[in-house]
């Protein structure tokens, strides 16, 4: 028979409680006040951590969509998990259309 007070078992660690849950930053953009995000781009120049990325709503293939033209295009925060909330964005945005909470 063997000894259980020889036997080595391994322990269970608790969980890192500094990794969990991971908290991200709410990022709001007005749509009516940012209306040409790709003419603009200011946000996506301005932010370290690459958070935004725009999009066509409704591309069309073989066509092209004019950036200066209002609601073609839109702002989305894609990696808001990277966002660090340095307010770089909100900062730079000429039109006063993000907030970082």
């Amino acid at each position: 028979m063997i000894d259980r007070s020889k036997l080595k078992l391994p322990q269970a660690m608790p969980a890192d409680r500094g990794k969990l849950p991971l908290k991200l930053p709410k990022i709001d953009i007005d749509r009516s006040k940012c209306t040409v995000p790709f003419w603009c781009k200011k946000c996506l120049q301005a932010c370290p951590q690459m958070v935004f990325a725009v999009y066509c709503k409704q591309p069309e293939r073989l066509k092209e969509a004019d950036p200066r033209e209002p609601g073609v295009y839109d702002l989305v925060p894609v990696r808001r998990y990277k966002c660090d909330s340095c307010n770089k964005c909100v900062e730079v945005c000429p039109e006063n259309a993000i907030t970082i909470t």
